[in-house]
């Protein structure tokens, strides 16, 4: 199985922050951002969407509290996704 990686090779070893230079990394990030990644995108709302029902069966329904809750997977989803990006830029071997 071969494994893909976003970084070179050569800048992944324990002298990260010495090696990799800052434009290097936002141009990583700038790449990462615009890709989709759907199976994050999913989940996140697959969790959000189970927390918001299990939020929401034990609320009163006010139009305040149905607003949030319709918030909370799409909140949720982009964590998830800034988490994602942020452990694929910064990811040692």
């Amino acid at each position: 199985m071969q494994r893909t990686s976003y970084l070179p090779s050569e800048t992944m070893n324990y002298h990260y922050a010495e090696i990799t230079t800052t434009p290097q990394l936002e141009n990583i990030k700038t790449k990462l951002e615009q890709e989709s990644h759907l199976f994050i995108i999913c989940l996140g709302m697959l969790i959000g969407t189970i927390l918001s029902l299990f939020i929401g069966y034990h609320l009163n329904t006010t139009l305040m509290n149905v607003f949030l809750l319709l918030s909370l997977p799409v909140a949720l989803t982009y964590c998830l996704r800034k988490i994602y990006i942020h452990t694929l830029i910064h990811y040692q071997e």
